[in-house]
């Protein structure tokens, strides 16, 4: 490994020449995440538990490697009742939270509840699969865990840590040989998930990267692939909002538009305001498309 920069704002794959039958993936996230939350005035605590679950979501969207959306949410009856977060196949992220006090909330249980995180992958053509697992592990990371535990037959792992500067992701998983998997490469997962559990979540959050493999897995002759690229964009339009006010239906539309001159429907994700006048009406009550987009 000849670059151990920490990479900013990208997810990494590794391979060990000494551990062939495993892959190591990292992710670390900077001004990225500052420019995907910064505008939503968020809880210091609501928004490190946002920036673990992005993370993931860029982990999870470069190792499935197909062509659509990795959503992640959880939903829950504590003060957290919402939180989602995407990552295209493009490495465009967004993520967002419903929340109401959270006082002295400090654990995983404190903050969410009771509830169940939901793993979607949503690709552009085919049909979308959806996973769900309850609120029981803990931490972001835990549920993630318990999900592949459940719902796939490769041994995987998943640590993640932020601070306020930055957040970053290890995963590992072990890659079954053909036929089953041999005794070395149990003892491979066994040494990599050693390795792996010595990391202080400090060291994952500053430094989740080429210089952090090298450092844990260093004996294992670890090689770093090209990094890809992640960065904030919200898919968001004026189409795309419209839907909210379709939904109320026809009625309750007209009755909204006779009784003020505008409306308005504000994309969480961005702070973008998309705003509807008289004239938006008919399309609003058809299939037909917007006129041009009016961002405020």
């Amino acid at each position: 490994m000849t670059d151990l920069t920490p990479d900013q704002d990208a997810v990494r794959r590794y391979l060990c020449d000494e551990a062939p039958d495993a892959r190591l993936m990292t992710v670390r996230l900077s001004k990225t995440k500052n420019d995907m939350l910064d505008h939503q005035n968020m809880p210091l605590s609501v928004q490190k538990l946002c920036e673990e679950l992005v993370a993931a979501a860029c982990i999870l969207s470069h190792m499935l490697k197909f062509d659509g959306e990795m959503i992640l949410q959880i939903k829950g009856s504590g003060p957290i009742t919402m939180m989602v977060a995407e990552c295209s196949s493009e490495g465009r992220i967004r993520s967002t939270a419903q929340w109401e006090d959270v006082g002295d909330a400090i654990t995983f249980e404190d903050f969410f509840g009771a509830g169940y995180l939901a793993v979607t992958v949503d690709p552009r053509q085919g049909e979308r699969y959806q996973g769900i697992v309850p609120l029981e592990s803990g931490s972001i990371s835990g549920c993630i865990n318990h999900y592949f535990q459940n719902s796939e037959q490769l041994d995987t792992k998943l640590w993640l840590a932020s601070d306020q500067s930055t957040v970053g992701g290890l995963l590992i998983q072990r890659i079954p040989e053909e036929g089953g998997q041999t005794l070395q490469g149990h003892a491979n997962w066994e040494t990599l998930s050693a390795l792996a559990d010595t990391i202080t979540n400090q060291e994952l959050a500053s430094e989740a990267g080429p210089l952090m493999i090298y450092k844990l897995f260093h004996e294992l002759n670890p090689r770093s692939f090209d990094p890809w690229d992640i960065e904030f964009g919200c898919s968001c339009s004026k189409e795309r909002s419209a839907r909210a006010l379709r939904a109320l239906g026809e009625i309750e539309l007209k009755q909204l538009f006779a009784e003020q001159p505008s409306l308005t429907v504000d994309c969480h994700f961005c702070g973008q305001v998309y705003q509807y006048d008289q004239a938006d009406l008919e399309w609003l009550l058809s299939d037909q498309p917007p006129r041009s987009d009016t961002l405020q």
